[in-house]
């Protein structure tokens, strides 16, 4: 069977006066923008204002690290520790993410993109989403984390420079209001965390659901370069778990 080959595409391609992106000169960029205004152009197709530019450069620098315990900041580091290359070991900062750890910026969007903005009762409809995903005994995407129980401080600085930067709050309002709403239904606390407030601010922005765990990852494999190196230069033999850290549970005889 012959493979098809042939790409049309609207992000970049090359023209008699050199490449383009988004229709966009790369060397009038190379000039003139920064990479956080590039990335957003090339996402969304458009350029962005101040205030998209300063907040899409805060949901990047919000996820870049969150210290070596979850799996994007240990996994990197015993990989390279291995003797593995550079891009090895950032490859595993990717696979090192899902749906429980840095993956559930995409699922919260495509949940958020449910609400109407034309909507005359916010808290029912949240409500109605809440008690479908619970008997489907399903997680709602973007609401709890092991570590910050009562607020992610980096969900609610997130919100507070959408708010400065007058980020269309619709969004925001959803994913506050599903918390709220999940606290009084549940009997317990599920904070917004990092991936929920992500998605919203997306969203709010003009991006698509299929961008948003890319954005993160962009962000986190970034962030893992200085672990990489650092363990590359300092550390001098493989990674081991401890033997008292493991248990071992042998078949029983039936």
């Amino acid at each position: 069977m012959a493979q098809d080959l042939t790409f049309t595409t609207t992000v970049s391609g090359h023209t008699d006066h050199g490449l383009e992106l988004r229709g966009v000169s790369l060397d009038k960029l190379i000039d003139q923008a920064d990479f956080v205004a590039t990335l957003f152009l090339a996402i969304t197709g458009h350029t962005p204002t101040a205030g998209q530019n300063k907040l899409l450069n805060a949901i990047l620098v919000a996820s870049i690290d969150h210290g070596i315990e979850p799996a994007s900041g240990f996994v990197p580091r015993v990989v390279a520790a291995s003797g593995n290359s550079m891009l090895t070991a950032m490859a595993s900062t990717l696979l090192a993410l899902g749906p429980y750890h840095g993956g559930a910026v995409t699922a919260a969007m495509e949940v958020f993109t449910q609400f109407q903005v034309s909507t005359t009762n916010l808290e029912a409809d949240c409500l109605a989403v809440v008690l479908e995903h619970k008997k489907n005994h399903q997680r709602l995407p973007g609401f709890g984390h092991p570590i910050y129980t009562d607020l992610d401080p980096r969900a609610q600085q997130l919100l507070l420079i959408a708010q400065r930067a007058k980020i269309n709050p619709f969004y925001a309002n959803v994913a506050q209001t599903l918390e709220q709403v999940l606290e009084t239904t549940l009997k317990r606390k599920l904070v917004l965390n990092v991936d929920g407030a992500v998605g919203a601010l997306l969203i709010a922005m003009g991006f698509l659901p299929q961008a948003g765990n890319g954005i993160f990852a962009l962000a986190r494999v970034g962030g893992s370069i200085a672990h990489i190196i650092e363990e590359q230069q300092n550390w001098q033999s493989v990674r081991r778990v401890p033997h008292e850290s493991i248990t071992y549970s042998p078949p029983q005889d039936e």
